[in-house]
């Protein structure tokens, strides 16, 4: 995890593109395929119906893994995961800490997180459900704030095709496999070395073939964190254009 003061750095740089403060990071998962044992099988099968174990992230806008767990097979949710981590048991010790008041609220570094979490006073998630337009407004820019984590797994397997692909290596080994990965990922993004978009392809079409599953929505929510969210909806509602998801607003000029 960055330090305090690295944190808050990584929160304004995302601010200057995003216009969302307080966020020095996303969080996410995605499936990586292995040849399940016989014994077992089942749960390694994931919703999309393909054996698979289960990456969770949490990067940076510099595309940087801060923090991964690998060991959950594919059926397991995000949620799930997210509570057998260390982040979530020890939030308070392992996360960055800093306060900024916004309309007399405390709001401290958050992680942009999708539906499939809970919302947390650490970590912020979108509306759900019929939207307000200042609610839809307030995903959308969120949603920019969070494709650094998509983009980093983008970029992790356009690298490293043995994340891609399902190999013919023991499961038991395919952890320390994307640890491995993961490791010299960030090497490579902390040095600058040239990244090829057309590497991306060959993610894109394989996540045409096998999809990635989606996850089922998580409505858990603390107070504190509701209420955390509705200021930061009404921040951006009066500091900002009102924006459109590029689905919603494809579905409005098509209908």
């Amino acid at each position: 995890m960055p330090s305090v003061v690295e944190a808050i750095a990584l929160a304004e740089s995302v601010e200057k593109v995003t216009g969302m403060v307080q966020i020095f990071g996303a969080i996410d998962g995605t499936h990586i395929p292995i040849l399940p044992p016989t014994n077992g099988y089942r749960d390694f099968v994931n919703r999309k119906g393909w054996p698979s174990i289960v990456m969770r992230g949490i990067v940076d806008c510099n595309y940087l893994f801060r923090d991964i767990t690998v060991k959950h097979p594919g059926s397991v949710h995000d949620a799930t995961i997210l509570k057998d981590s260390n982040i979530f048991k020890q939030s308070k010790d392992k996360l960055p800490y800093h306060c900024r008041i916004i309309s007399d609220c405390s709001i401290q570094l958050m992680l942009a997180g999708d539906p499939a979490y809970p919302l947390l006073p650490w970590l912020l998630k979108g509306y759900t459900g019929a939207l307000t337009p200042e609610e839809e407004s307030f995903n959308t820019y969120l949603s920019s704030a969070r494709i650094c984590v998509e983009n980093a797994f983008g970029r992790l397997k356009a690298r490293w095709r043995v994340l891609l692909k399902r190999a013919d290596i023991n499961y038991k080994f395919m952890p320390s496999i994307v640890h491995s990965c993961v490791i010299l990922h960030n090497i490579i993004e902390t040095s600058k070395d040239n990244f090829n978009p057309c590497w991306l392809r060959s993610v894109n079409e394989v996540n045409i073939e096998r999809p990635q599953p989606r996850q089922v929505t998580v409505t858990r929510a603390e107070p504190q964190a509701k209420d955390i969210r509705e200021v930061l909806k009404n921040y951006m509602y009066n500091n900002y254009p009102l924006r459109q998801s590029s689905v919603q607003n494809y579905v409005r000029h098509t209908v």
